[in-house]
């Protein structure tokens, strides 16, 4: 399964800037989110495919499966640039490339070979510095979106609590398997169900770090949520 970039922020060619500030962030934060919609929506369409197959068994549904989701993924829309800026920058990138001469210590300050633009082998703000270290970028906007997801599908998340009440609604308007577990042929009691529900989706949505890293093609290299060379392009699009 290839994951193809989605290019909406791809063909708008950004304003001029000295550094990475102000559109240059924005236009590259909201990139990468635009990049993981694909793998995000792939990850909730599993999951809820899963709580269909073993908590809400003899369902028929008006609406997609990844709708029980829903309250997840509105929580990650509304989280996921601020989450993900912070990442980036100022938290790995930021600041100025220029570095003194080491043959000249007490010389100005001077931008090293490659600095800002295109591949700077320093560790800073610029377009440049993000090109050399693209293999770093790459993993922080991993991380910052594992960890995003993973947070809110924490059972002490009140967004993973918000999901796991509909799930419950569900089975108790008929929708699950609310008079199938039995025992020595005598119905179990209500809050046995209830937590055995519980239980299940804990351990379904436990899986959200282990289902995107297999999307993502594996921790080494990231080889489907990679983008390397439609986000380089990008990236040095902004002067």
């Amino acid at each position: 399964m290839q994951i193809a970039i989605l290019s909406t922020f791809l063909l708008v060619l950004p304003a001029i800037v000295a550094a990475c500030e102000g559109e240059c962030i924005i236009g590259i934060t909201n990139a990468f989110i635009s990049n993981y919609t694909v793998p995000v929506n792939i990850l909730f369409e599993q999951l809820a495919n899963e709580v269909v197959a073993k908590v809400l068994t003899n369902r028929r549904y008006a609406s997609p499966p990844i709708s029980l989701m829903e309250p997840l993924l509105s929580a990650y829309r509304k989280a996921a640039y601020a989450s993900l800026e912070n990442a980036i920058f100022p938290s790995y990138f930021h600041g100025k490339c220029q570095r003194r001469d080491p043959e000249n210590p007490d010389g100005p300050f001077v931008n090293p070979p490659g600095c800002p633009n295109p591949n700077c082998p320093v560790v800073c703000g610029t377009p440049g510095s993000m090109v050399h270290f693209y293999p770093k970028l790459r993993y922080i906007a991993f991380n910052a979106t594992r960890h995003q997801l993973v947070d809110f599908a924490s059972p002490e998340n009140e967004v993973y609590q918000a999901v796991e009440r509909g799930i419950v609604s569900e089975i108790k308007s008929g929708g699950g398997r609310r008079n199938t577990v039995r025992a020595a042929g005598t119905r179990m009691p209500k809050q046995w169900r209830r937590e055995q529900v519980k239980r299940q989706m804990r351990e379904i949505m436990g899986q959200v770090s282990s289902r995107l890293e297999k999307i993502c093609g594996g921790m080494h290299g990231l080889p489907k949520c990679s983008w390397e060379k439609e986000m380089k392009e990008f990236i040095l699009s902004y002067p």
